[in-house]
């Protein structure tokens, strides 16, 4: 496995890859919105890394975007991260997630993201890594669900 900076153009297709993936789902996210912000995204230089599952692959199978300074100005707000809905289980989220975590002690002390209040298979994984639940965003992006604001201090 392999993780690096996005490419602007392949942004498109990891958008069309990821769409399908039931949380993206849940809150009715179309490809071709997810590309667009994506493309937003890299060209406001935000975080954007990918995960190749190998090498040679020509297209990721998952992508981590933080915002730099979007955690309460404190750090990195992960704004996402998804995998492609047939590259589960495989230690890909791990790898964004060490990444990302290895390049904010950099430039932070911090990292900063919601979760679903429903989300129990994230909320554990969060956990394992030692992010706490900071508090509660009643029915921030859809009226039956919760956002919960995790936190870890990196150093």
């Amino acid at each position: 496995m392999t993780v690096r900076d996005a490419r602007r153009r392949e942004l498109v297709e990891l958008a069309q890859r990821l769409a399908p993936q039931p949380l993206l789902q849940r809150y009715d996210t179309k490809p071709e919105r997810l590309a667009a912000d994506l493309q937003a995204a890299f060209d406001a230089g935000d975080t954007l890394l990918v995960v190749d599952p190998i090498p040679t692959s020509p297209v990721a199978a998952g992508l981590a975007w933080a915002i730099p300074r979007g955690g309460l100005g404190l750090g990195p707000y992960l704004r996402l991260i998804a995998l492609d809905p047939a590259e589960h289980s495989r230690g890909l989220g791990t790898q964004l997630m060490d990444e990302l975590e290895r390049r904010t002690t950099l430039t932070s002390r911090h990292l900063f993201l919601l979760v679903s209040h429903h989300n129990d298979g994230a909320r554990r994984f969060y956990a394992r890594r030692g992010y706490v639940e900071a508090g509660q965003l009643p029915a921030l992006v859809r009226a039956d669900t919760d956002e919960l604001l995790l936190w870890k201090r990196l150093r």
